[in-house]
């Protein structure tokens, strides 16, 4: 949304965008982070953990991550995270040179879902950012359940009765 503001000679001036995070945004689930990659190399990890609304764009003062490329508008994108739904939400801010979920282009300022795991850029920029979440716990290694397995069949070899300890 942009606010405008009269000069001292009366002469409307835009100020710089200023997003109002809707209602429904709310802190998303600890791990939610961005990888950046340029071309096939990982660049960046950007956590998004910690607020309700990220703010992308030109201008570092006004923007949580600065994306430093000519085609983007100093007040670019926003990602939100919806409360309710668990889900995030990237908007483009009525940008000229377009915010594109893969190679579809946003409509402008409307909320569009963001699937884990999809990837996204800003205009003309190369840097590709890929919404992830942490990792789940990886179940128990291999070797720990044979272990449990052995402790279990009261020392046979995985389930050989104990008279055999040799297949044919």
């Amino acid at each position: 949304r942009r606010r405008r503001s009269v000069n001292k000679v009366g002469i409307f001036v835009n100020m710089a965008n200023h997003y109002e995070i809707p209602k429904w945004a709310g802190k998303p689930h600890v791990g939610l982070h961005l990888d950046v990659a340029k071309g096939e190399k990982l660049v960046q990890k950007l956590m998004i953990d910690e607020k309700k609304c990220y703010l992308f764009g030109r201008n570092p003062q006004l923007n949580d991550f600065c994306i430093d490329h000519a085609s983007c508008s100093r007040v670019h994108s926003a990602l939100v995270y919806h409360k309710h739904l668990n889900i995030a939400f990237l908007v483009d801010l009525g940008s000229t040179h377009g915010t594109y979920i893969g190679n579809i282009r946003l409509e402008s300022s409307k909320p569009t879902q963001l699937p884990i795991n999809s990837t996204f850029h800003f205009g003309a920029s190369t840097r590709m950012y890929t919404l992830r979440e942490r990792p789940q716990t990886a179940p128990k290694p291999v070797m720990e359940e044979l272990e449990r397995m052995t402790e279990d069949s009261d020392g046979g070899l995985l389930g050989l009765p104990e008279t055999e300890t040799e297949l044919d």
